[in-house]
């Protein structure tokens, strides 16, 4: 009897702790893009606010996905980091195929490319073409 209620005292203390949430990060490199002019990191962020759709909902992100500009003091300025709640299904293609459409709406995607950049980010690109 007295190890059964030492046990579910045990127990008790175990799930009333709570664990923190752990979140996989996605970043997206526009240093490029806000260098020379032609999009704000602002714009961008407001944008995946609206666009990022949780459980079929649009805007409605909760506490399962949050999207943020890097620290200024951090290397990687001009940076926007996708923070995604591990429990949630959410893979970094949805991500790209996000900054394509905001870049299409901007109607600067024929200046810019998205380019893989690591197994856990993208970067945004200037494209090149040859003047002849």
């Amino acid at each position: 009897m007295i190890s059964d209620s030492k046990k579910s005292a045990a127990n008790n203390q175990r799930s009333v702790k709570k664990k923190e949430k752990s979140y996989r990060k996605y970043y997206v490199d526009l240093n490029q893009a806000v260098t020379n002019s032609l999009l704000s990191l602002e714009a961008a962020i407001k944008f995946l606010n609206s666009a990022i759709k949780v459980n079929g909902l649009k805007g409605k992100l909760g506490d399962s996905v949050k999207v943020s500009q890097t620290d200024k003091k951090d290397k990687q300025k001009n940076t926007v980091v996708v923070a995604v709640d591990n429990t949630m299904k959410f893979s970094k293609r949805y991500v790209k195929y996000l900054i394509k459409k905001f870049l299409k709406r901007e109607s600067i995607s024929s200046y810019l490319r998205v380019i893989a950049n690591g197994s856990n980010g993208y970067l945004v690109k200037l494209f090149q073409r040859n003047v002849e």
